[in-house]
This record gives structure tokens, C-alpha cells and sequence, in this order.
């Protein structure tokens, strides 16, 4: 159970992170190119975290369940 904890308390820091990225640019009127690529690298970074989060709940699928006590 630890193991899916640490799974879901990853993304939901990746989807705080998203969550942060699109309050940014609700809040801009205009973007520019700074911000572009400012968006660019937190995306870029948000995807380099899932895909970890995915390796690493691939390796882990050899166990019998991972669900947290929550969702039942």
C-alpha cells in the first residue's frame, strides 16, 4: 500500500503542477515569447515526471494491486 500511496502522491504533484501552469496563463492577457518558453520547459518537465511515475508503476505491476484505501 506505501508503494501506491508514493505512486498517487506523485501525481498529484505532477497534476499540481499543470494545475499551476494553466492558472499562469489564464492570468496573462497576452503571452509572449518569454513565457513560451517558459511554458515549454515546465512541459517538458511535467512529461520527463510522468514518464518516470509510468516506469516506475510499470515495474511495480508485479504486484497483486495497487489501489488506495480511498478509492474503495
Amino acid at each position: 500500500m506505501v508503494e501506491a500511496e508514493y505512486i498517487i502522491c506523485r501525481l498529484r504533484n505532477q497534476v499540481r503542477d499543470l494545475q499551476q501552469l494553466l492558472h499562469y496563463l489564464e492570468s496573462r492577457e497576452q503571452i509572449h515569447s518569454e513565457d513560451c518558453s517558459l511554458l515549454h520547459a515546465k512541459r517538458r518537465d511535467v512529461i520527463k515526471q510522468l514518464k518516470e511515475t509510468q516506469r516506475y508503476s510499470s515495474q511495480r505491476q508485479s504486484m497483486p494491486c495497487l489501489r488506495a484505501v480511498w478509492l474503495n
